[in-house]
């Protein structure tokens, strides 16, 4: 203690008063710290996000909200870009992302492991190289069934600080890092980073006691629900039943008025006993409640809108600013952490799938679903802006149809049909001249 109040002692900064004791041996403030929390281990998280319906919730919400509207995908050639789009979804890159993004925050850290026939895993990818129809698969795994090597510490290398080899469980086999997709999950300080093997830490680090306060805090109201009906019975003599160890009859008492009570609607009693009804309320409990699961709410940037669907309380309140800060924060998972990877997944297909590869550029669409209502306002502002651009000669038919193709408005406007009217035009100079 002695060492510690000295340290304390040799770092404070701040108002001193002698008298009040404030910044003296006397001020408690000098003596706090503060100290790591519960350390999740694999199987707390395993058995937090596999059976805690809140706990799942905070992993799976952020993730599926950010590919629940998916991508559009922006390839020219309309033949290669449905032969793209086919190509995703049978090797399930949405499904697998989805996945590993999940185990990434479970556990602290996760991968996907690109799977080339004719080239040695252990060898540096060597992308040029990838032969067409070569990729065979993508497999995902979380931090416990790969393991990185020595870490690179060549400060000169585009590797530095990262292993150069990663070994799967039970597999033995080192895999070059660049055929390694790795998600860290929640990126710690240097110090943790190390601790954990290079990976990073499990969201439920932050969110442990916000979770478990909250679970706590409802099994608590639940269990007094249950105690919320008490029946009171002052029976005369029944200290001197006790008092006689003839404890057997006194319940056999006990017993036999709850019996007759629930056989005539009534309690049968003698004439010196009685009997109460108390009856507990639960004013202000589901405020409490509610407290708990806004600090999950809070530690999770989920808004409570969105992680328990309730709305939130309060005068004018209606959680519209909240949600437009959660989509912001959903935009940034896209772009800062799911773009490069998408972009990894789609150099890697690309090369297997066509002779002559071209960049895959793509962009996300909008988060937000809007209403039936708020989307034909959408659909009539956009017609009448194509309708004054039309008139103008700013666009072609074809433009505003390829649009309405994109954003899917009618089944019989597509990517195939856009063509056949651009071919047109191209034959037919005069091709939809209003005049």
């Amino acid at each position: 203690m002695k060492k510690i109040k000295e340290t304390v002692k040799n770092t404070y900064d701040g108002f001193i008063n002698v008298l009040k004791g404030l910044g003296s041996d006397k001020d408690a403030r000098q003596y706090k710290s503060f100290v790591k929390g519960l350390r999740i281990t694999q199987a707390l998280a395993n058995n937090l996000y596999t059976y805690n319906w809140l706990a799942s919730k905070v992993v799976d919400i952020p993730v599926n909200d950010a590919l629940r509207k998916w991508r559009i995908i922006n390839i020219s050639d309309a033949e290669k870009k449905e032969q793209f789009e086919q190509a995703e979804k049978d090797y399930g890159i949405k499904s697998k992302l989805s996945r590993a993004l999940k185990w990434s925050r479970v556990f602290g850290g996760s991968a996907i492991i690109a799977i080339i026939e004719g080239q040695d895993p252990s060898e540096p990818l060597a992308v040029d190289d990838i032969q067409e129809g070569s990729l065979k698969n993508f497999v995902v795994l979380d931090r416990y069934n790969i393991h990185p090597g020595t870490i690179n510490r060549d400060i000169l290398s585009g590797n530095f600080g990262k292993p150069d080899y990663y070994m799967v469980s039970r597999k033995g086999k080192n895999i070059h890092h660049s055929r390694v997709l790795k998600f860290h999950g929640i990126i710690p300080t240097i110090l943790e980073l190390e601790a954990n093997n290079y990976w990073g830490v499990s969201v439920f680090t932050k969110m442990w006691e916000a979770i478990s306060d909250s679970q706590i805090t409802s099994q608590a109201i639940a269990n007094l629900v249950y105690e919320s009906s008490i029946d009171v019975y002052r029976i005369d003599g029944f200290n001197n039943l006790i008092a006689n160890q003839k404890d057997e009859l006194a319940i056999k008492r006990l017993k036999l008025a709850s019996e007759m009570k629930s056989v005539i609607n009534g309690i049968a009693l003698d004439k010196n006993d009685e009997y109460e009804k108390k009856q507990l309320t639960f004013a202000g409990l589901p405020d409490i409640d509610d407290r708990f699961i806004q600090k999950v709410s809070g530690a999770s940037n989920i808004p409570v809108t969105r992680l328990i669907g309730i709305s939130p309380s309060g005068m004018n309140a209606t959680g519209e600013s909240d949600m437009y800060n959660y989509y912001d924060d959903v935009q940034a998972l896209q772009e800062n952490d799911i773009r490069p990877k998408l972009e990894w997944l789609d150099t890697i297909m690309s090369m297997s799938l066509f002779k002559d590869p071209e960049p895959i550029d793509f962009t996300f669409k909008a988060l937000k679903q809007l209403t039936e209502t708020e989307q034909a306002e959408v659909d009539l502002k956009k017609a009448q802006r194509d309708q004054i651009y039309l008139g103008e000669n700013v666009i072609e038919p074809t433009d505003s149809m390829s649009s309405l193709a994109e954003a899917g408005t009618y089944p019989t406007i597509d990517e195939e049909r856009v063509e056949q009217e651009k071919n047109a035009e191209e034959l037919d100079p005069d091709f939809g001249d209003l005049d």
